[in-house]
């Protein structure tokens, strides 16, 4: 009954939006008022942002730096100074975009640390001068290895004029920006509405209106596809419905490996994953690769334990694979750390603990939901018991990593998570495993280790492409043996759109085809 009525409501917007050249789209999930600071997602919520707002410098379609809204960056005194020329460029409202609006963007993000991405990102920016309107001069203490990627091709850039005035950017609603499409109507729980910037710089968009629905069951999203009543989706296709979509006319699949991350996450502050040893044997009991041969039939890479994709330049093939343990040799290494099998089969430690504990999994993702189960039969035969709890998207997150700051603490033991592709394309290891919330700012497991701080502050301030290989090569191994997570797959990605309504759509490597460049010529 609820997927009947969502049919109808995306019916209804339809009909009642109907235009020429109108385009619609489903997520998966609420995403905020799509403002810098409200937007919930890295993926989709940070793509849709992309839309309504520019950076200076932008992933083009194979995820390398390149200047959009600078004409030109210029790097001086050993990655130390950056000098950006504008490109002549407007607002939604019409006014034109400065270096009054990069300098006050930047310093916006520092002022007010509401999202950890952006705030990190321009932390380490020492001065901003503008010498006129359309030159920008940034200064920093010493070189950042990944200040293109990381700063100017990640942080949006805010209008001043709108926003100079605003003390509680989390409750400001004014979405105008300098992309793509204006944000020009939002339906709380069922839809945005944009349309297309007649004069971006960037080039003619198309379509002129893109209404995005929200659909939160798969099922239900790839129903009202092939019903007609979307033309794509954010989501990539189920493995079993790839060949279906395949053999039919009106669709077009685009495939390409994303550099999205699948992790069963320990909070590594609490017993018993604490101990590295056992978190050691819990990866010894789980097979990424029995998960991505049953759950995605095939249709992933099994993850490395250095997390990184291994078609990230950094990438260290060195980290190898995640050890199989035999029942035996798990059966001994539980004995030997005082975990014995109750009556129940349920192995208890000498202060009572039992090993059982909750799992959390999001109920709108049939995928990582199905990887939890399997996982928990994996770990059974040990005595082990995760029991799955699926939680609606928002209330996971909000235990797992409460507020989108990692200083706020944590309330679960085990979940599974994972992190969009822009963590992975910018190699952002210092994010992920420094143990201060000020510079490990993805670490929402806790994880702590000095030897991985030094090196992560050194890979960040290196600029040497091979010095920064064996950085993050040694941060890999270390990772690899420490396991604060598991990365179970990154998925290869199919999408299936229907041509005849919208074929505009591009695969950008590692992200998808929701970016800028699936609407620009």
């Amino acid at each position: 009954m609820h997927k009947v009525n969502r049919f109808l409501i995306f019916l209804l917007i339809v009909l009642s939006l109907g235009k020429a050249q109108q385009l619609v789209l489903a997520i998966p999930a609420e995403e905020g008022f799509l403002t810098p600071f409200t937007y919930v997602t890295g993926y989709p919520g940070y793509n849709l942002l992309s839309l309504v707002y520019d950076t200076l410098m932008i992933p083009d379609i194979n995820g390398l730096p390149k200047p959009w809204l600078a004409e030109q960056v210029r790097v001086t005194n050993g990655g130390r100074d950056w000098t950006i020329r504008l490109k002549n460029v407007q607002w939604h409202d019409g006014k034109p975009l400065t270096s009054d609006d990069v300098k006050f963007s930047y310093e916006y993000y520092r002022r007010y640390p509401v999202v950890s991405r952006f705030t990190s990102a321009v932390r380490s920016i020492s001065q901003i001068r503008t010498p006129d309107a359309r030159t920008v001069q940034i200064s920093l203490p010493r070189p950042e290895g990944n200040f293109e990627l990381s700063t100017l091709a990640d942080v949006p850039i805010l209008p001043k004029h709108i926003w100079e005035n605003i003390t509680d950017p989390k409750a400001h609603r004014d979405s105008t920006g300098s992309g793509p499409f204006k944000l020009v109507e939002i339906r709380p729980g069922q839809s945005y509405r944009f349309e297309a910037n007649p004069s971006y710089f960037g080039g003619t968009v198309a379509p002129k209106s893109l209404v995005v629905v929200i659909i939160r069951e798969a099922t239900a999203t790839f129903q009202a596809l092939r019903a007609g009543q979307i033309a794509a989706s954010s989501r990539e296709l189920l493995p079993e419905l790839i060949s279906q979509f395949d053999k039919d006319p009106n669709f077009r699949l685009l495939r390409g490996a994303l550099f999205t991350s699948n992790l069963l996450q320990f909070n590594t502050a609490v017993a018993p994953f604490n101990q590295p040893t056992f978190r050691q044997i819990i990866a010894g009991l789980v097979d990424p690769k029995a998960i991505v041969d049953t759950v995605l039939l095939g249709q992933a890479t099994v993850g490395s334990p250095g997390f990184l994709h291994p078609q990230s330049p950094l990438y260290n093939p060195e980290a190898g694979q995640y050890p199989r343990l035999s029942l035996p040799q798990v059966e001994q290494r539980l004995d030997q750390l005082g975990y014995r099998r109750g009556s129940d089969g349920v192995r208890v430690g000498k202060n009572g603990q039992r090993l059982e504990f909750e799992l959390l999994a999001p109920a709108n993702n049939p995928i990582r939901l199905r990887a939890a189960e399997l996982i928990a039969q994996q770990v059974r035969p040990a005595g082990i018991v995760f029991q799955v709890r699926a939680l609606e998207p928002n209330t996971l997150t909000d235990r797992v990593w409460p507020e989108f700051d990692v200083s706020k603490g944590r309330n679960y033991s085990l979940a599974m998570f994972g992190w969009s592709a822009p963590v992975i394309n910018q190699a952002n290891l210092r994010g992920m495993f420094h143990s201060k919330p000020a510079l490990g700012n993805l670490n929402i497991g806790g994880y702590a280790n000095a030897t991985v701080d030094s090196l992560t502050e050194r890979l960040n301030t290196t600029v040497d492409l091979a010095e920064r290989k064996l950085l993050a090569a040694r941060v890999q191994s270390l990772v690899a043996r420490d396991l604060p997570f598991l990365t179970l797959w990154y998925p290869d990605a199919t999408y299936a759109v229907r041509p005849s309504v919208y074929d505009g759509w591009k695969f950008q490597r590692g992200q998808g085809i929701l970016n800028k460049f699936s609407f620009l010529p």
